[in-house]
């Protein structure tokens, strides 16, 4: 029996860390990647721990052993039940309404938390102090100690898996029906030892045990036009041909980029313009960071001026979909991924003293723009590997909102004059479109005015999350 409640300790911690992960996950397509998701996520998430490891005496205090048993049964199954049925299916909903009720970034975040994560992680987390009282030791501190440390190794491990093994492997949705697949095996565990009478949570456990194994082992209907669908640690990702002349891969049900299928060229027009420039300076030694899936890189690679390309990128498998699944071809070897975080590779960079003819900054995808990469000391670092800089942003077209200003201050006071070109011309008001920026005085590109009332963005302060909802 002892046996059997440290495991249940270690497995119930495994469920709770990775829920977490997988809930700051989940939120990354509709509100980026940012800290005040996290943060917020994560203080739901605890406060359901703390104020269940609080009412733990109540279910407890002068409980007979079958009762205990019970109520970790009954608490195991609501939650697993809870995540299967409700907050996994749900979540992506809930959220996108309460944005457009409330437009709140903060509020919707919160109020989304509780109604999705508070109740299952405050039923769960009351097991580890339930199980203390199944252990027949005399010192109670010793025994709530000692299990405390096997959650808190699950919790550990279970949030390295989850991250780096599950997402890849086997999809963000399935891996939240993991949780509940091993939370219903812990209460039917404890079933099978404390088996007296049906109860209507017994049955509720075995239906969700049985539908979780069903949906981790089932192969999705492909529609005909995809060709690639995946969800890993950074995006969900669709490669799908949209009539018979054009493939793109969507990314957070994004537009990430796109082909020809007759060409094999981009027809995305930012790519095309900042081609046109490398080509016209016929830079030899160029970095890519963030590679529209190897359209630029690809494209450029067949001009005979150019010698080396190397493309950054955080995601490992960008180049094995783009050469399988989405351009069908292998890359030159002009071509040198380099699979490292952008102010990882910069800094390493710097330190080899290494200089590029050209740098090409195409991080800037609408759904998630990094912070990291928005700060003057990620653009100082820019200027120190190249003196001639290309970068697409995407930003409300008429560049009225702080976001636009601050950034292109930002941008302004590392560069000392930005230029920049509207690719797309979008008529609509606060329309989102491309904008090709280059400290290059170059001719049709437009010449920033620094606003002067605003300030910019650094490591140390900056609101560049509150001013992209300000715009979404």
């Amino acid at each position: 029996m002892s046996l059997l409640i440290y495991i249940l300790s270690f497995l119930e911690w495994f469920t709770t860390l990775s829920i977490e992960i997988i809930a700051i996950r989940k939120f990354t397509p509709i509100v980026g990647s940012n800290s005040i998701s996290t943060s917020i996520i994560l203080w739901v998430i605890l406060l359901a721990l703390s104020y269940g490891y609080y009412i733990w005496w109540k279910n407890s205090k002068n409980k007979d052993e079958n009762t205990i048993k019970e109520k970790i049964i009954f608490n195991l199954s609501i939650s697993s039940a809870y995540y299967l049925f409700f907050t996994f299916i749900v979540d992506e909903f809930i959220l996108t309404l309460i944005l457009e009720l409330s437009n709140n970034y903060f509020i919707s975040i919160l109020i989304s938390s509780f109604i999705l994560f508070f109740i299952p992680v405050f039923l769960a987390s009351q097991t580890i102090p339930l199980l203390s009282e199944l252990l027949k030791w005399d010192n109670t501190w010793e025994k709530i100690w000692k299990l405390l440390f096997f959650s808190t190794i699950g919790s550990f491990l279970w949030s390295v898996v989850t991250s780096t093994v599950l997402f890849s492997n086997l999809w963000v949705s399935k891996s939240a029906t993991l949780n509940s697949l091993i939370l219903s095996s812990l209460a039917i565990s404890l079933i099978i030892i404390s088996f007296k009478k049906v109860k209507i949570n017994y049955i509720i456990t075995i239906i969700v045990f049985l539908l979780s194994i069903s949906i981790i082992i089932w192969k999705p209907i492909v529609n005909k036009d995809i060709i690639y669908e995946t969800s890993n640690s950074y995006h969900n990702l669709v490669v799908k041909n949209i009539d018979e002349n054009r493939r793109v891969i969507f990314q957070n049900s994004w537009y990430a980029s796109g082909i020809n299928l007759k060409t094999w060229y981009s027809f995305f027009k930012y790519i095309i313009e900042i081609k046109n420039k490398l080509e016209e300076n016929e830079y030899k030694n160029i970095a890519i960071i963030w590679a529209a899936w190897f359209t630029l890189p690809n494209e450029i690679s067949e001009f005979k001026f150019v010698e080396n390309i190397d493309v950054v990128d955080i995601d490992w498998s960008l180049k094995s979909i783009s050469e399988k699944y989405f351009l069908e071809k292998t890359l030159s070897k002009k071509i040198n991924f380099i699979n490292e975080p952008s102010r990882y590779f910069l800094q390493n960079t710097i330190d080899d003293n290494k200089k590029y003819d050209a740098v090409v900054i195409d991080i800037y995808h609408w759904d998630s723009l990094p912070p990291q990469t928005l700060t003057l000391e990620f653009f100082q670092n820019l200027k120190k590997i190249s003196e001639n800089i290309y970068i697409n942003m995407i930003t409300d077209n008429k560049l009225k909102s702080d976001f636009s200003n601050k950034l292109l201050n930002t941008m302004e006071l590392w560069l000392w004059e930005i230029y920049y070109k509207d690719v797309n011309q979008y008529k609509e008001e606060n329309a989102k479109t491309n904008f090709v920026m280059t400290n290059l005085n170059i001719e049709w590109y437009a010449q920033y005015i620094k606003n002067n009332d605003l300030w910019i963005y650094t490591d140390n302060k900056h609101s560049i999350e509150i001013d992209l909802f300000k715009i979404r």
